[in-house]
């Protein structure tokens, strides 16, 4: 017997109405119907309810992992109302579209699954274990530790012991402790050396190249890795002395020296400055967010090297004038839309979660549930922001404007709608930890307690990945802000110890950076052979960081290591404060904003040439190209020294090396040409300055300079 062929359309037609609980009966039928039609029918609704199964699972009632309380219920009370569209569900009326529901999936699972078991090649599973409700477990927002929520790979796991406290945050006297994590087994141990450190981070990533069978690139020359440190560290390129300066050195700690010397320096603190000001409140401008000040905030925090959780602590619990105190412009930034962007931003920047799902329903692949969404979101439901200006009192003439973020007198639960309509309530929890929800309690002055004091496997392990990720390109997991046992780690138990060694190390953000500067696959370089061809994150594999993998430059980097090049800048003396605002005024347009309840933004400089040809077409390269005074091309040209000394000099600047031979000759033969073409000056002689003008664009023009390799 040959059966019709379904239409996809009806199909999914019919799909979407069981999801959304609007199947008739006679709609049912027809869906039974399809669904044996075919094998392709049966596999898409196989996939589409193991895409959805879990939502409406939950909406059914049968996915909440305890029975609901009557603080649960759609019952109104306390000083917080609920939301004025909101569309109350009686229980009973839940009660009757789950039952209905419910029948109709478990009915169309069995004649599905009867029907794959009789496809070719198909096998029912051995064994299918139901999971009471009781037994799927109260998991809340950041419970388990790092070693639990990611998935291991078949080596042996590595104990960790107990992690010594890093330097604690100023709280209340009479704040609620923290409940301990039963999960943590803790044994007194102190922090291992950076050597060891090092050595275990190269012990851990050259045992995988063994068991995957790849051999590593070989390690870059110095000029390859000196590019990159200052790319990684600095955020720019080296300048022609520094790459003469540390080419010429022939000490065998050279390496070791720089990275120390690169810490130490103010690029460095604007780097980072740069990055986490991007992360934390976009590159997108905003009335209500003073940029300045919050930058001042981070630019004194990593100068003065403070611990990663006092500084997440400061931008969770900040108050006040925006002006003053700058770290109140991250939650500032983030409060429109009921705080739902700051609730999806601290969880997956801080945490190494994405609850952003979670608003609106249970997630479909990982255990989180809606509920842990509003729970945290209601520690920021007391936060406000409000704007003030400050005015002359004899005058009346307005002074200055600015932001205020305060702590509104507010207490009781926050209200978030099911999908199917059902109200409920979530109170501050935060780590199976229940916070008082009354109005005298500084809800994210807890939030913070509890999120950056004592032993957090989460908040340190979202940092690790996220610097790695810095460092070559690609972290531990294909998402960073997604860690769990739903995605897999290229080294979970190498991520379990440099997490573990960073909280043992009081946050010390750069020891983080001098272990995996230091380490053996951070000094290979970018060139791959027949051997670790196969190691391409790129084409979808795990990464086993046998070579370096080359990536685009920022924006930022792209701007920066231009005028550290060319000294266009320089050119006309333009002050530091109308240098930054043409900075700021050429990023800005790579910028889009989606308008998200997460604020999400892109950038949609990707590194390319088309984007490179924005900054080497416009004002600034003719600036980079002139030959007068304060230009770096005006003074190579004017230099006392020979052709080749010339091209080194421009390679130098550029590219951070000095040019192969037959580089050199080429070079050579194209300010030849170049010359010739441009004519001859006024005294019979070749021009050299429109040739070594063509030379330097095409260099700045090139892939090379454009990517860190």
């Amino acid at each position: 017997m040959t059966h019709p062929r379904h239409n996809p359309n009806e199909l999914e037609v019919l799909l979407e109405l069981l999801c959304e609980d609007r199947l008739t009966q006679a709609d049912a039928a027809r869906l039974e119907e399809l669904v044996l039609s075919s094998p392709e029918a049966r596999w898409t609704y196989l996939t589409y309810m193991d895409l959805h199964g879990t939502l409406y699972w939950d909406a059914a009632g049968a996915g909440s992992p305890e029975p609901l309380s009557s603080e649960e219920l759609p019952v109104y009370a306390g000083p917080v109302q609920p939301p004025p569209n909101a569309r109350a569900v009686t229980p009973a009326k839940t009660h009757r579209r789950g039952a209905w529901m419910m029948a109709a999936v478990v009915v169309c699972l069995g004649v599905v699954t009867w029907g794959l078991w009789r496809l070719p090649g198909t096998q029912p599973p051995a064994e299918v274990t139901q999971v009471a409700p009781e037994d799927r477990g109260t998991d809340r927002l950041q419970s388990g530790t790092v070693r639990d929520r990611i998935r291991r790979s078949p080596k042996a796991p590595v104990t960790v012991g107990n992690i010594s406290p890093a330097p604690r945050v100023e709280v209340p006297e009479n704040a609620t402790p923290a409940a301990p994590n039963a999960t943590e087994s803790v044994v007194a141990q102190p922090p291992m050396s950076t050597r060891a450190i090092v050595a275990r981070i190269n012990e851990d990533i050259a045992s995988r190249w063994t068991e995957i069978g790849v051999q590593p690139s070989l390690r870059a020359d110095d000029a390859e890795w000196l590019r990159r440190i200052y790319l990684d560290l600095a955020g720019r390129v080296p300048t022609v002395t520094e790459s003469q300066t540390f080419l010429a050195d022939k000490s065998d700690d050279k390496r070791e020296s720089l990275i120390e010397i690169l810490l130490e320096d103010s690029a460095y603190v604007r780097n980072f400055t740069t990055k986490w000001s991007n992360l934390l409140i976009g590159r997108a401008s905003n009335p209500l967010v003073n940029r300045e000040a919050f930058a001042k905030f981070l630019r004194m925090s990593f100068a003065e090297n403070r611990p990663w959780n006092q500084i997440v602590a400061d931008l969770i619990s900040a108050e006040g004038n925006n002006s003053e105190n700058g770290a109140t412009n991250f939650l500032i930034a983030h409060l429109n839309n009921a705080a739902t962007p700051a609730t999806a931003v601290c969880s997956k920047l801080f945490l190494g979660r994405q609850l952003h799902c979670n608003q609106c329903h249970n997630h479909p692949f990982n255990e989180t549930k809606q509920v842990e969404f509003w729970e945290l979101n209601s520690f920021f439901q007391q936060t406000a922001s409000v704007r003030r200006i400050r005015r002359d009192q004899q005058t009346g003439r307005q002074l200055a404007a600015f932001t205020e973020l305060v702590t509104r007198d507010a207490g009781g639960p926050t209200y978030f709608e099911t999908r199917t309509g059902l109200m409920r309530v979530a109170y501050p929890r935060f780590n199976g930890t229940d916070v008082d929800p009354g109005a005298e309690t500084n809800r994210r002055r807890e939030l913070a307690r509890l999120m950056t004091t004592g032993e957090q496997p989460d908040l340190a392990a979202a940092f690790v990945n996220r610097m790695w990720d810095h460092f070559f390109g690609i972290g531990f997991t294909r998402e960073l802000d997604n860690l769990g046992p739903h995605q897999v780690a290229s080294h979970p138990e190498l991520l379990e110890v440099l997490s573990a060694e960073f909280i043992r190390n009081g946050y010390d953000i750069k020891q983080l950076v001098r272990w995996i500067c230091r380490s053996e696959p951070y000094q290979l370089s970018s060139r791959f052979s027949e051997s670790n061809r196969s190691d391409d994150p790129s084409l979808g594999d795990i990464p086993a960081f046998s070579r370096m993998y080359v990536r685009s430059m920022t924006a930022e980097q792209t701007y920066d290591s231009f005028l550290t090049a060319t000294k266009a800048h320089q050119v006309g003396a333009v002050d530091w404060v109308h240098a930054e605002q043409n900075r700021q005024q050429w990023l800005r347009q790579f910028v889009v904003s989606y308008n998200t309840d997460e604020n999400d933004e892109a950038m949609t400089f990707d590194g390319s040439i088309g984007n490179a040809l924005s900054l080497m077409n416009g004002p600034l390269i003719e600036k980079a190209l002139d030959l007068s005074a304060g230009s770096f091309l005006g003074e190579v040209v004017r230099q006392r020294s020979s052709e080749t000394e010339k091209i080194r000099s421009l390679c130098l600047a550029t590219l951070s090396r000095l040019p192969e031979p037959n580089e050199l000759s080429s070079m050579k033969k194209l300010l030849r040409d170049a010359a010739t073409t441009a004519g001859k000056s006024a005294n019979g002689a070749v021009s050299p300055a429109a040739a070594y003008q063509d030379l330097f664009w095409a260099l700045l023009n090139s892939n090379e300079f454009a990517s860190i390799h």
